[in-house]
């Protein structure tokens, strides 16, 4: 008896090793999709749509995004979406974006408006913005925007890190902290970048919703909160 009761004691130990494994592949797979998924953490005015077969289908505050989603905003928006393992965009006003769809070479491009990324890649893994005029490439952690006037002009410019962009000639121009870079349509692309403070040390330039992020006047300070 006594041997049977060890053998059904080791049995149901074993049942729950197995079941205890089960549930913890189940709950890896969880937190995997999860970081796959993204979330619309802030909306502000106006509206943020998906598209969703050929149809534009309005989202709100909380609500989920996925890789390879199309998002647009109207004239007012402002919209924050994270995505746990790449990090968090803001769309300005009037943007089209295409998000990425690998996490591990997140590409999302921009047909028109403005896009910030603040990113928290895990090691190894890179995201990029693309522009018809320009990519611009991020590995690790860097404060970055891009935005420009439909296929006109593309304009990078860096809060914190270093970005790469990657011109439609081949070539490879370094953007680093407190520097920009604008790419034109006809023009031939600058050899290098310039830095930013002149443009920031004033109003009414094409850098005027940089403010959201740097202080007025305060040679390139970013303000409380800002990296």
């Amino acid at each position: 008896m006594r041997e049977r009761v060890r053998g059904f004691l080791n049995a149901g130990s074993l049942v729950t090793a197995v079941f205890l494994g089960v549930c913890l592949v189940c709950v890896l797979e969880v937190q995997g999709k999860d970081k796959e998924k993204g979330i619309v953490a802030s909306l502000r005015d106006g509206k943020l749509e998906r598209s969703e077969q050929n149809n534009w289908m309005q989202l709100g505050t909380g609500q989920e995004v996925l890789r390879g989603d199309r998002l647009r905003t109207d004239t007012t928006a402002v919209a924050i979406i994270e995505f746990p393992a790449v990090g968090r965009f803001v769309m300005g006003p009037s943007s089209h974006v295409e998000l990425g769809k690998d996490p591990r070479d997140f590409r999302t491009k921009i047909e028109r408006g403005a896009l910030w990324l603040q990113s928290s890649l895990p090691k190894g893994s890179k995201t990029s913005i693309t522009t018809s005029l320009a990519t611009a490439g991020i590995r690790g952690t860097a404060f970055s925007m891009v935005f420009g006037e439909g296929e006109k002009l593309v304009c990078i410019c860096t809060c914190s890190g270093d970005v790469e962009v990657s011109l439609k000639d081949g070539r490879t121009i370094r953007v680093a902290k407190g520097e920009y870079l604008a790419v034109p349509e006809n023009e031939p692309a600058p050899v290098k970048a310039q830095t930013s403070l002149p443009l920031l040390e004033k109003r009414g330039t094409v850098f005027d919703f940089c403010f959201n992020c740097h202080s007025v006047g305060g040679k390139g300070t970013l303000k409380q909160g800002g990296k």
